[in-house]
């Protein structure tokens, strides 16, 4: 596996109030749901409705285990619960950092949680990809797939079992082009993506099709009822902007060491999984490193 590059490792050191996110969205705080941007709820294909039902929502409460999240509820049957971000704002030969905690309650057949969605030139005329990149459930799998035009199915780059019940942390850094290229990070770590026999954590692929944008939810899998929950959602123009959604440990990692300052018990850098120390969020023990415990949804010291 290759470690991040220098630039990489740099920019995680950075000082957090350099960063200016374009996107920073967190359930712990009570940011509204609206941070993520446009509401997107669909009973059937083409049968939209413009604002929460009992039925189909996207609100902010609590998951299962109490920790604040934003709850996405989908009935059975019905397609869509997402929130499109940045609508317009993305532009061509740029690299975006998008990082996104999540736990789910259910795991179903097609079911995508994470769209790079195609808003324009997806047509026979340019033979653009319609969603050059997914998180998407196949036999089990969370997937991340890759379309490379509009005559190719999806393709898996990565593919991971994953549980309910149970936070997980990705990051996804896209340089948009045609060609481009995508970096992944599942839990804090970077990913090696297409072919395993050349073991490269980078995917050349075409990701803009003159306007392509991010959406988090819950799409298609529609033969259960689905329930999701995210923590946290950042997106930035530097890997730093997403280190804490994306579990990269530059926030938790900091927040590590002052508890340990403060408490006297943790030493500093005693922290051996990254994205899990002191202050990251956490659903249950399992999620904290060490001898760190979870309370209120935070990783903390006993």
């Amino acid at each position: 596996m290759h470690l991040p590059t220098l630039a990489v490792t740099l920019a995680l050191l950075l000082p957090q109030a350099l960063c200016t996110p374009l996107l920073d969205f967190s359930a712990a705080n009570g940011d509204p749901p609206s941070t993520l941007g446009i509401l997107n709820l669909e009973e059937a294909r083409d049968e939209k409705i413009s604002a929460n039902t009992n039925d189909l929502y996207i609100k902010l409460a609590t998951d299962p285990h109490g920790v604040p999240a934003l709850h996405y509820h989908r009935k059975q049957s019905y397609i869509r619960a997402e929130y499109h971000a940045l609508a317009n704002k993305l532009e061509e030969n740029k690299t975006y950092y998008i990082g996104y905690k999540f736990s789910l309650g259910v795991i179903e057949q097609s079911l995508m949680i994470f769209q790079f969605k195609a808003y324009a030139g997806n047509n026979a005329a340019t033979n653009a990809a319609n969603i050059p990149l997914s998180l998407e459930f196949k036999s089990g799998q969370l997937h991340l797939q890759y379309q490379a035009d509009g005559s190719s199915g999806r393709e898996p780059q990565w593919s991971r079992a994953v549980d309910t019940d149970t936070v997980y942390a990705v990051g996804v850094v896209i340089h948009t082009g045609r060609p481009g290229w995508v970096e992944f990070y599942f839990d804090g770590e970077p990913q090696t993506l297409g072919d395993a026999a050349a073991a490269a954590t980078r995917l050349a692929a075409n990701t803009w099709t003159g306007r392509t944008e991010p959406k988090f939810g819950a799409y298609r899998g529609e033969a259960v009822a689905v329930d999701t929950y995210v923590y946290r959602v950042q997106i930035g123009t530097e890997v730093a902007d997403i280190a804490e959604a994306a579990g990269l440990g530059a926030t938790a990692s900091a927040s590590a060491s002052a508890s340990a300052a403060a408490t006297g018990a943790i030493a500093a850098g005693s922290c051996s999984w990254v994205g899990h120390c002191a202050g990251a969020s956490c659903a249950t023990e399992d999620d904290c490193s060490d001898e760190l415990v979870c309370t209120g949804g935070k990783c903390a010291s006993s």
